[in-house]
């Protein structure tokens, strides 16, 4: 009897089970990709929002303090809180009013993405002038 050539069934078993972890480990990747595009995508969409807001922000400055809320679409929805910072504690004690009024804009935008709710926030300060001045300019 001369010697047998070719693979024994064991072999085979421990190819096709390589060979199927390999290809499970593929698609996991390309999964993920897939699933990190999408929350790419969801942040930049979020971040074009806020983005937005703040430039109306710029052109219709806030009135007052308080906290004002919208929505974007269906899935995207904003919150902005103002909040008027001193400047000089000395206008408290006397009637010196200063020319300008410096604000605290915190903008948030909402959205939900899959179970969990997301969100993004952005902080400035804006200076705005009194709304008496505003008349004479």
């Amino acid at each position: 009897m001369g010697k047998k050539s070719g693979f024994t069934l064991i072999e085979v078993i421990i190819s096709i089970a390589l060979l199927g972890m390999g290809l499970i480990l593929i698609i996991e990747l390309f999964s993920g990709g897939l699933r990190l595009g999408r929350i790419s995508q969801e942040y930049t969409r979020a971040t074009q929002y806020a983005r937005t807001k703040m430039e109306e922000l710029s052109l219709k400055p806030p009135k007052g303090e308080g906290v004002e809320e919208g929505v974007f679409d269906s899935t995207y929805h904003w919150k902005i809180e103002t909040k008027k910072i001193e400047l000089l504690r000395i206008a408290k004690e006397t009637d010196f009013k200063p020319p300008l009024d410096l604000v605290h804009i915190k903008l948030e935008v909402f959205w939900k993405s899959g179970l969990k709710d997301k969100s993004i926030r952005i902080e400035s300060y804006r200076i705005l002038k009194e709304e008496g001045d505003e008349k004479e300019s």
